[in-house]
């Protein structure tokens, strides 16, 4: 597609690419030195990523309906989950005890899924005009609103919204630390956990054979900067087929039409709403 077009939140979140803003964003959440420990201390990566995957995309549909009864639910189920997360206890002592409530942390989580789904959607779709990136913008401040984040701190355009991005990987360390041979099997460093981004155990099997065209998208959409954070090596053979699997992706998109491409995440709203109603989880 070449020309620009105009989404709204909900109809680029039901997009089948919208899956791919996961890994990115949990790859920028690693990297910032605020949010790592905790991320890291949870183990959430290795053992449960697919869900974490999937209940991310379903907040994030469900945040962007009008389904206010399914949102109350939510803000009481994400609390729930969040204020069992605490700091480590060999962390910054002068840190938050409860990271998942810090406005700070939860502003920089909600625009790491912003920029990775636009990011995503330019990239598979179709280009997006500048006043609707703005709204884009607007319309998510609810998204990082009811996760504790202070709305005042939110972007309120997409030349801030960036400028925002810029400023939180400022932050980012030269080298995320890893373990190495010497250290002890259980200990698990940032540096180790992209690996757990990308974990396939946790996977459900129809999806295990997507894991390698994921991270190639995933660390070509990244870019330079995230990519030296991890000491991923990047070469023109990746450059290559990263732009080959883009233009493939690309034409199979244009060619369903969006009605129908939209089908599906359209089902999985309305039944992670259901579930929500009846039992009161994301689990």
């Amino acid at each position: 597609m070449s020309t620009k077009s105009r989404p709204t939140l909900q109809r680029m979140l039901d997009e089948p690419v919208s899956y791919l803003l996961w890994p990115r964003a949990a790859l920028m959440q690693l990297a910032h030195p605020a949010i790592a420990p905790t991320e890291v201390e949870s183990g959430a990566y290795g053992n449960r990523g697919a869900h974490r995957w999937r209940a991310t995309i379903e907040y994030l549909r469900l945040v962007a309906s009008d389904d206010d009864e399914s949102v109350r639910l939510l803000i009481r189920e994400v609390n729930r989950i969040h204020a069992s997360v605490r700091q480590p206890v060999d962390h910054d002592v002068d840190g938050p005890r409860r990271p998942a409530f810090d406005s700070a942390n939860q502003g920089w989580v909600a625009a790491t899924w912003l920029h990775s789904l636009i990011d995503a959607y330019r990239l598979m779709i179709s280009d997006i005009d500048d006043d609707v990136l703005d709204q884009l913008v607007v319309d998510f401040e609810r998204v990082g609103g009811l996760l504790q984040m202070t709305v005042d701190e939110w972007p309120q355009d997409y030349a801030a919204f960036l400028r925002y991005i810029e400023a939180g990987e400022r932050t980012f360390p030269a080298r995320l630390p890893r373990s190495d041979s010497r250290d002890a099997p259980e200990r698990l460093l940032p540096g180790d956990v992209a690996a757990q981004v990308f974990s396939t155990y946790s996977l459900p099997f129809r999806y295990v054979r997507m894991a390698p065209t994921v991270r190639l998208l995933t660390w070509g959409a990244a870019g330079p900067q995230v990519r030296e954070v991890y000491g991923v090596e990047w070469s023109q053979e990746h450059q290559q087929l990263f732009d080959k699997r883009v233009r493939r992706w690309r034409r199979r998109m244009a060619w369903w039409p969006g009605v129908w491409r939209r089908r599906n995440g359209r089902k999985q709203r309305r039944r992670s709403a259901e579930r929500l109603r009846e039992h009161q989880t994301l689990a």
